[in-house]
């Protein structure tokens, strides 16, 4: 049976008879689901910079200079926080973080690569 490449970037390779990510070898035949899941970014310090920023705006002396700073810096923060993407395999043993990124089309690539895989994995066809 010949091992047919299904998807291969950025350390991730997945085949019908095994996948690769970062250097680590697994079996296709130990894969029962994969899943994506999205991880929104934690913004609690950036709401605390902004809150901070608008109380020192109505001080006196330099705060107000440091209230404007500490709205920059959290709405830069607010602004530049963005979701990962991660695609998880379900094996008999557990959960595994397969792939992890910023883009959700490389994320949704490397999940239908695991589908295809884990769809024919009992083909002998291929």
């Amino acid at each position: 049976m010949e091992e047919a490449i299904y998807f291969s970037h950025q350390g991730v390779s997945i085949s019908n008879s095994r996948f690769i990510i970062n250097g680590k070898t697994f079996s296709i035949h130990n894969v029962n689901t994969a899943e994506r899941r999205v991880h929104h970014p934690q913004l609690g310090f950036a709401r605390a910079s902004m809150l901070a920023g608008i109380a020192l705006l109505f001080g006196s002396g330099s705060l107000p200079l440091i209230g404007i700073f500490s709205l920059i810096y959290g709405g830069v923060l607010w602004f530049s926080a963005a979701p990962k993407y991660s695609v998880v395999i379900h094996t008999s043993s557990g959960e595994y973080l397969a792939f992890s990124s910023e883009n959700s089309i490389d994320a949704e690539n490397v999940l239908t690569a695991f589908n295809v895989a884990i769809a024919l994995k009992g083909d002998t066809r291929r």
